[in-house]
This record gives structure tokens, sequence and C-alpha cells, in this order.
């Protein structure tokens, strides 16, 4: 076991905030979502006292996860296992894409505008939210804006919120009338969006993980399965909260040294060095309803472009 890397694994778990119910939602998101999407709380347990969390904290955490419908809960005779809810499992997945999927995409230059005016205080308020998802920002009174949204995204959600018929959606693009006209976008994009704040989380971000990358890089023997499963998770967690309050603005519309594109490269590094090996620990540790936890389904393979099993991994596997 390497003693830089654990030394740095121990700094980030007791310095950096670690919230119980989001750290599982990681372990959920990261590692089980795929595998069949539940877990015994024994397994949740085990897994969790590696981030010093103790039995008293996981069960506290479960049941407020249970309660918000994260997850649903089964027993099966003494032994407790949670599982990803119906309702729930459109998020992860969401977040999933947002995670390991998504490309820097190219603008084309349009700006997506819904008009809200004639819903209630209540439905517009609830559908602000759900557009932030998108990555949507108030820029008015009734009036939401993204520069060039997934339109598919889009439709999805007024469809499935069924405001499709109460919102009026508007495609606009910005006129060069003046030539300060790029710098007083960039006003608005700091007024609405939390440019400032994103751009240090990342900075932040990186700080908290380029050594652990820089030490992978370096490692000539495989790395510790329990330190895999730990860098892991913990990469993923922080990665997530930035990235779900990430609008994913185009590129031109960021500075040229915007810290999301060096983020997302060490990300991908650092999990395709370790995610073999933390899964070693996962599966060694966790147990389903029915038992050892099942294969990876194939979107896990996809995750950061494509995920390789070494040799020996790919033989046991086919045994």
């Amino acid at each position: 076991m390497s003693a830089k890397l654990q030394q740095i694994i121990d700094s980030i778990i007791q310095n950096e905030p670690l919230s119980g119910t989001s750290l599982i939602s990681t372990i959920f998101g990261d590692s089980v979502l795929h595998r069949g999407g539940n877990i015994s709380l024994a397994s949740l347990i085990q897994l969790m006292e590696l981030f010093d969390f103790n039995d008293r904290a996981v069960r506290t955490s479960v049941f407020r996860l249970v309660k918000s419908d994260w997850l649903g809960s089964d027993k099966i005779g003494r032994t407790s296992f949670y599982r990803i809810t119906d309702a729930s499992r459109s998020k992860y997945l969401q977040a999933e894409q947002r995670i390991y999927n998504d490309q820097m995409k190219e603008w084309d230059h349009s700006w997506d505008l819904i008009l809200m005016s004639s819903l209630d205080t209540d439905n517009k308020a609830f559908l602000k939210k759900e557009l932030e998802w998108l990555g949507f920002a108030n820029i008015s009174t009734n009036l939401m804006a993204y520069p060039g949204s997934n339109r598919l995204q889009l439709q999805k959600l007024l469809i499935d919120v069924n405001m499709s018929e109460q919102v009026v959606v508007f495609k606009a693009e910005t006129l060069q009338l003046f030539n300060n006209s790029t710098d007083t976008i960039g006003r608005m994009l700091e007024t609405n969006w939390p440019i400032d704040e994103l751009r240090q989380r990342y900075l932040q971000f990186l700080e908290m993980f380029r050594e652990i990358g820089v030490i992978l890089m370096q490692e000539d023997e495989s790395i510790e399965p329990l330190q895999a499963f730990q860098i892991r998770t913990l990469l993923i967690h922080y990665y997530r909260r930035i990235l779900l309050k990430d609008p994913a603005l185009p590129l031109e519309l960021l500075s040229a040294d915007w810290p999301a594109v060096n983020a997302r490269t060490l990300s991908m590094n650092i999990y395709k060095k370790v995610f073999e090996a933390a899964d070693d620990y996962f599966l060694s540790v966790a147990a389903t309803s029915e038992g050892a936890m099942p294969n990876a389904t194939a979107p896990f393979w996809r995750r950061f472009g494509g995920l390789t099993q070494s040799n020996e991994r790919l033989s046991h596997a086919l045994l």
C-alpha cells in the first residue's frame, strides 16, 4: 500500500466536508447502479467505514434517502437491502451522463428562451428548479435562458412535467451590434450563472486530486484495491458535486483557461487507472439480496470513452 497515497486520501477524508447521504448516493451511482441497483446494509456499512462513517451514521443516511425516495428498502430475514427506486433511476442516469459521458459540445451561437408568465407561482418554482438541472438560468422575470440547450432533453422535460402547453419556447441569437457586445455577454453570464464560484471549485478539485494523478501515473506496481476504491469514490463524489451545479456553458463563452477541461482530463485519467482495482475491493465486500453482485452492464464500460479490462480480469470473468 502506497503510504503517500494513503496520506493524501486520509487528508481529504479528514479535511473536506463529507455528507453521508451524498457519499452513499455516489456509491450507488458509481458502483451499484449498473450491478443490479441494490446492496445490503451490511455491505454499505463496511464500505462507508473507509470514509470514517460509523454504523449509526450510515443507518441515519439511508433512512433519509428512503424518506426522500432516492432509495427503497427491503428486508429478508434479519438482513436489510437498499435499492435505487424507479423514481430516482432517471436522476442517477442523468447524473451519470454528465459525469462520465458528456462531451464539450460546439455552440451554434443560438439561445433557448422559455417564457413562463402563464404559470402559477408553485408551478413556476417547480419548473425553474427542473430547468436549472439542464443549465438554464433565470435572466429576467418569467424568462429562463440557456445557450444552445439539448432540445430533446428540454422537450422530454416539458412533456414529463406536463407543461409543454403552458410555456413558450423561443430560439434567439446574439447580434454583434457594438464592438463591446462580447464583454456585455460575459457580464450577463457572470450575473446569472455561478461562473466565479465554479472556477474556484474546479481549481480546488484539481488541487485536491492532481498529486494523486501524478503518483498513479508514476507507480510501477498495481494499486491496492482498498486504496483504489477510496480514490475512485472520492474522485467521483467531488467531481459530481461540481458538475451537477455546472450549467456546462459552451467553451466559446468562457475564458481560455477555463479549468473544467483540465478537471475532466484528470478525472478520466485517474478513473481509468483505478477502476479495476476499485471494483475488486467493491465486489469483495458488496452483496445483493440474491448473493454476489452481478456483472456490470454495458453502460458501465462506456464511461469516460470506454473502460478496458486487463486480460487477467477478463479471463476470470469468462470462467
